[in-house]
Order: C-alpha cells, then sequence, then structure tokens
C-alpha cells in the first residue's frame, strides 16, 4: 500500500511539471492548464477549515434555474410565527404551475463547492394534511455558509449519503428530525425539489448588525441540546446567527448577481424593488426607536424554535409603505375593525391575524417606526390588512419606553372608536386594552 502512494503521488508531481512545462511553452495555455492543476490538488477534508477568496465572490452558480423564476423577494420586513426574525435573507418565488393556484416546481442547485454540514425535515399540518418540508445547511469555507429552507423534497442521493431518515435525530418529537453530515458537492448539483424556498447566508467576517438585545437572536446550542437530548455538535451545525446575516445576491459573481437581482419584486412579480441594495434592507432592528422586532415575554427561550416576537420595519420592496408584522399578537385588533361582511367570518379573522401596511406619514401619524421617540404616543391610520387586503376600520396607538427594570417596552392597542388619528381626543392615551411587548 505504501509504495502503491508513492508512485500515485509521484506520478501527480511528474504531471504537474508537464504542465507547467506547458505554460512556459504555450502562455496562452495557462488558464486551462491552471484549471487542470487545480483537479490534481487534493480535496480539503472540511471545507469550514478552508480560508474565504479575498477577491472572487464566494457562489459561482445560480439557485435554481432561472427560467423557472418569477421573482426574488427579500425577507427583511414580514415575520411570521416559526419564521426568521428579520433579516437580508430571500424567499425564492418559482413562476406558475399547471394552473393559476399552482407554482412551478424547481430544482435548487448548490450555488458553489459546498459541503453539506447539516439536514433537517420538519413536518407541520396544512389545509392539505401534513405537510413535509426540508432544510439544508452548507459551508462553503471557514467564514461563510448558506442554508436552503422549505424545500418540498431532498434529492434521494443526498438522503442515502446521510444514512436515511432512520439515521436522523429527533429534536423535541418525531415532526423535526436532524443530522450532522460532511456531504461535498459541486456547484450546480441538485439539492432537492420545490415550488419556492428561502436562501439565508451568514458571513463570520462582518461586523455583527446593532441591535436593541443581541442575545434575542442567537439560540445557545448546548441549552438545546439538554432540552433535545441532541449531540451539541448537531444543534450548533443548525444554528445560525442573525446577526451576521448578509444578503446571498452579494455573494454571486457579478454576472449572476445582476442577473438576480434584476428579479427582486414581491412574491407575485407585480412589485418590482425599488432603492438600493439587492436585499434592502439589513437587519430592522434600530435600537432606542420602534423599528424592529419586539417579544412577547421579557425573556425569551432560547431553547424553542418557535419565535414568540412581532416586527415593525419598513417594506423591503417599497421604503415609503411600512409594515406591522402583528400576526394576532394584539388582544385589542379584533375581527371587527376588518372592512369585510359579518357572513365573512372565516375571512375576516384570518385578515385580523395578517400583517398591517400603510404609507409612511410624519410627526405623530403614522411616523417612520426608525423615528419614534420614548415616552410619546403615536398614532397610525389608514391601514390595510397586508399589501392588497380589507381597509382596518380604526387606528392603532403606540408608545416605547421602559419598564421598572429598565429594560425596554412597547405598547400598541388598536382604537375602533375613531376611524382617524385626527378624530382623536387630545392627549391621546391607551384606554386598558393595550399589548405590551419587549426588546
Amino acid at each position: 500500500m505504501g509504495g502503491s502512494g508513492y508512485f500515485t503521488r509521484l506520478l501527480a508531481v511528474i504531471t504537474a511539471c508537464a504542465l507547467m512545462g506547458v505554460i512556459i511553452m504555450r502562455p496562452d495555455a495557462g488558464e486551462s492548464v491552471i484549471d487542470r492543476m487545480a483537479t490534481l490538488a487534493p480535496e480539503p477534508k472540511q471545507l469550514a477549515g478552508e480560508p474565504c477568496p479575498v477577491n472572487d465572490a464566494p457562489l459561482t452558480s445560480a439557485f435554481a434555474p432561472i427560467d423557472d423564476i418569477l421573482s426574488v423577494s427579500p425577507l427583511g420586513a414580514v415575520t411570521a410565527p416559526g419564521e426568521p426574525l428579520p433579516a437580508p435573507y430571500i424567499r425564492i418565488n418559482t413562476r406558475k404551475g399547471e394552473s393559476v393556484f399552482q407554482r412551478r416546481a424547481t430544482q435548487a442547485l448548490a450555488p458553489s463547492r459546498a459541503d453539506i454540514t447539516a439536514i433537517e425535515r420538519k413536518l407541520s399540518k396544512s389545509d392539505g394534511g401534513v405537510q413535509e418540508t426540508w432544510s439544508v445547511h452548507f459551508s462553503v469555507c471557514d467564514a461563510v455558509g448558506f442554508y436552503f429552507d422549505r424545500l418540498d423534497k431532498l434529492d434521494p442521493d443526498l438522503l442515502k449519503e446521510a444514512g436515511g431518515l432512520r439515521a436522523f435525530t429527533e429534536l423535541g418529537g418525531p415532526d423535526h428530525l436532524a443530522i450532522e453530515t460532511r456531504i461535498r458537492v459541486k456547484a450546480g448539483d441538485v439539492i432537492g425539489i420545490a415550488d419556492g424556498f428561502d436562501v439565508g447566508l451568514h458571513d463570520a467576517r462582518v461586523k455583527s448588525s446593532s441591535l436593541a438585545r443581541p442575545e434575542r437572536y442567537s439560540i445557545n446550542p448546548y441549552a438545546r441540546a439538554a432540552v433535545f437530548d441532541a449531540a451539541p455538535a448537531l444543534l450548533e451545525a443548525i444554528t445560525t446567527d442573525a446577526t451576521k446575516a448578509q444578503c446571498p445576491l452579494n455573494y454571486l459573481k457579478p454576472d449572476l448577481r445582476e442577473t438576480w437581482t434584476a428579479k427582486l419584486g414581491d412574491s407575485y412579480g407585480l412589485r418590482r424593488a425599488q432603492g438600493e441594495g439587492p436585499c434592502r434592507t439589513a437587519l430592522a432592528d434600530v435600537p432606542g426607536t420602534a423599528q424592529g422586532a419586539w417579544f412577547t415575554d421579557a425573556s425569551h427561550n432560547a431553547a424553542t424554535t418557535k419565535v414568540s416576537a412581532i416586527a415593525l420595519a419598513p417594506d423591503t420592496i417599497d421604503q415609503e409603505r411600512l409594515i406591522f408584522a402583528l400576526h394576532g399578537r394584539i388582544k385589542s385588533l379584533t375581527p371587527e375593525f376588518v372592512a369585510l361582511a359579518p357572513m365573512l367570518e372565516e375571512q375576516r379573522n384570518a385578515a385580523a391575524k395578517d400583517f398591517l401596511t400603510f404609507q409612511k406619514g410624519d410627526g405623530r401619524i403614522n411616523a417612520p417606526f426608525a423615528e419614534v421617540e420614548e415616552n410619546s404616543v403615536y398614532c397610525y391610520n389608514r391601514l390595510r390588512a397586508n399589501f392588497v387586503g380589507p381597509r382596518i376600520m380604526g387606528v392603532i396607538l403606540l408608545q416605547t419606553g421602559k419598564d421598572d427594570s429598565g429594560a425596554a417596552v412597547m405598547k400598541l392597542e388598536a382604537r375602533s372608536d375613531v376611524l382617524s388619528c385626527i378624530d382623536l381626543a387630545e392627549p391621546w392615551a391607551f384606554t386598558g386594552g393595550e399589548t405590551t411587548f419587549y426588546r
């Protein structure tokens, strides 16, 4: 065995010397020869230990066949229960499928050579029964990692190479399984199938985003391991640091970046992104103001993946439009506020728990969340459920401040006694139906 290894290494050296000779004799052949030499170099055992390229883009290939893609939606403003907190992640939306009510299934492709470090399978209830989705975590180099989320199917060969579902570990129950892996993929390899999926990227080299409570955005894998009886290494492999989140489009090579940035818009392809910057926004949390994520409890439990939070931020497509991503967490905002006929009870209930949007104003009416000052009461009117839904027949009062311990708090109350802020008697005040949120 030792002799065989010696001759293999000797052959590689001889071949490399021959290729160098070609470069000397034919300088114009340098690029192709260098590519050949690169194939002779041994593959690193773990890309997580390899330095990231200094001048080259880490992502060299597309996330999916571009002809299948309708739009790319930044996920930096509207957060829903269990979804990532506001960060510059993206949602890849596919074109129409066989009917107007279906999305086209497309291949999720590896955008670079990478190591798959972990795979998750999740089961959730849906209108059609139980929905299965997959998350795949990748490492590109020692600082850059990314993930695909909400894949409908995982490539069967990848599942087989991971050891099959029997090798997965339960995280709190059979509805959430995960496994740590070391599967090498190359750019363009099929990872799975989806009618749309999310992409998140994190870069350890960048400065952490400025947050009021950065600990709210990180998960202690060791605490979770104790809760779920899972190996700490597995929990660490599926844990992301949102304070290091970056726009995945910025990490594509220039020609791809231009192509994919041109797709930025809403999930239906009706609104195209306005303004500068591929993903429109970084983390929306702005300390000292109302903008950002607020939590329903004073001490968010990092042992759970279900985030009980709301978000107040500008729309990532149109910065002049602001969003209350409340999702039913204001007890005073009842279905009666929704401008739909009472017989449409189901639709009214859904709209009352949707996110609300409105046009940015100034002063104390419809003030940008980043300009809200502590201890002053602000009023918001002309609200609409989502972007094109029914009107909200009332106003919302908002006030930020500090509690007795000095922690930042925010109060929100929906009022139905007036339809416009200018009709609300001064001084604006809460009536006892407000809900308190915490940084």
